[in-house]
């Protein structure tokens, strides 16, 4: 799996469209000059979602959004301003991408973040909490969270 982009979301990332960094627009390949294109992003739990990702076609500022889908996207899953989306794309599935939604907690002093809707642990698992990757991805620190048995 190969991280495309990582970002701390804004009330107008939540509220209306994600602005997506424009290196982001590489592995869309619009063709002919087109201005949008739908992608297909699986989430944690692996359901399929659409989103379209469009630029503008006039003017200077050709900054790129994710719109259609998105914010359908935002409101089913929950996602909050502040939230951290991580984009990914696997590299062994032909043109399949991912989307990682965290949310950020204070334990003990420090900062983690953890996936907003975690599969409910049973006696015999853990939900796991991560804090931030690093720049290669690898996480700096985790905290297992066991259930109330």
């Amino acid at each position: 799996m190969t991280i495309l982009f990582s970002k701390v979301l804004t009330n107008t990332d939540v509220q209306k469209r994600l602005a997506v960094p424009n290196n982001f627009l590489k592995h869309f390949e619009l063709e002919n000059g087109n201005c949008s294109k739908s992608v297909e992003v699986k989430d944690e739990k692996g359901s399929t979602w659409t989103f379209r990702c469009y630029v503008r076609s006039d003017g200077a500022y050709k900054k790129p959004v994710l719109s259609s889908g998105w914010r359908q996207f935002v409101v089913n899953k929950g996602v909050h301003q502040g939230d951290l989306i991580t984009f990914c794309k696997d590299v062994e599935a032909e043109a399949t991408y991912k989307i990682i939604v965290q949310r950020k907690i204070k334990l003990l002093g420090k900062e983690f973040w953890y996936s907003p809707e975690p599969e409910q642990p049973t006696d015999a698992t853990a939900q796991v909490i991560q804090s931030p990757a690093d720049a290669t991805g690898e996480v700096i620190q985790s905290l297992a969270v066991l259930p109330d048995v």
